[in-house]
């Protein structure tokens, strides 16, 4: 089984206890209007990409009514939670390194944490195929966890379930955003949630879709 099906796997078996520990946090909402500010004012479209249980989608919904949101995950389990949190929402069932069945471009996306159950060629991937689905100028939000590569592998819950994790530095995350095409605009290093498995340093930052000098489109 390739890496990131099991892990998607495991995310399906657990989406309901996922929502309710993550599904709330109010940890990242400063970052979250951050994103909203750059955002262009009237009606938006806005790409949560990876979304899990909807968390940043259900912020900008509250925020933004009107906005035309798409929640993407591979995690049926995990669409379904977001569906319950995000009134209106697309649902779109796709793997975040092949986008091309969403038929449209965003305003803004997020990507908050998918990164870091990618390894490094499946990520840039991922990343580029965002900018993609950015209209010139869009923004988007990244959060990743940080830490030593070689802590980077396989890690099982109570139940033997695993899921794959990824550890880069902030330097590496930053290079990565720069190399897919974006020009990062703010960056910040905080502490993962108290409530987490694995405590850890999180990068949280937000970047533009650049014209692309040295972007490659796949």
């Amino acid at each position: 089984m390739h890496y990131n099906d099991e892990t998607v796997d495991t995310f399906d078996r657990g989406a309901a206890r996922y929502a309710e520990k993550y599904g709330d946090l109010r940890l990242y909402d400063a970052y979250f209007d951050v994103l909203l500010s750059a955002l262009p004012c009237g009606p938006i479209k806005f790409l949560d990409l990876a979304s899990g249980p909807g968390g940043v989608a259900a912020y900008v919904r509250n925020r933004r009514p009107d906005a035309m949101i798409v929640c993407a995950d591979r995690s049926a389990a995990m669409l379904s939670e977001a569906a319950k949190r995000v009134s209106g929402a697309l649902i779109a069932e796709v793997d975040c390194r092949d986008l091309g069945s969403i038929d449209a471009r965003f305003d803004g996306a997020a990507f908050f944490f998918g990164l870091s159950y990618l390894d490094d060629m499946d990520a840039a991937v991922a990343l580029r195929q965002a900018r993609k689905k950015l209209l010139d100028e869009g923004v988007l939000l990244l959060a990743s966890v940080t830490g030593e590569p070689g802590l980077s592998g396989a890690q099982s819950n109570h139940a033997g379930d695993r899921v794959f994790n990824f550890y880069r530095t902030p330097e590496r995350v930053v290079e990565m955003v720069l190399t897919a095409g974006f020009e990062v605009l703010e960056s910040h290093i905080i502490p993962s949630p108290s409530n987490a498995t694995h405590p850890s340093s999180d990068l949280v930052l937000l970047a533009r879709r650049s014209p692309g000098i040295g972007a490659v489109d796949m």
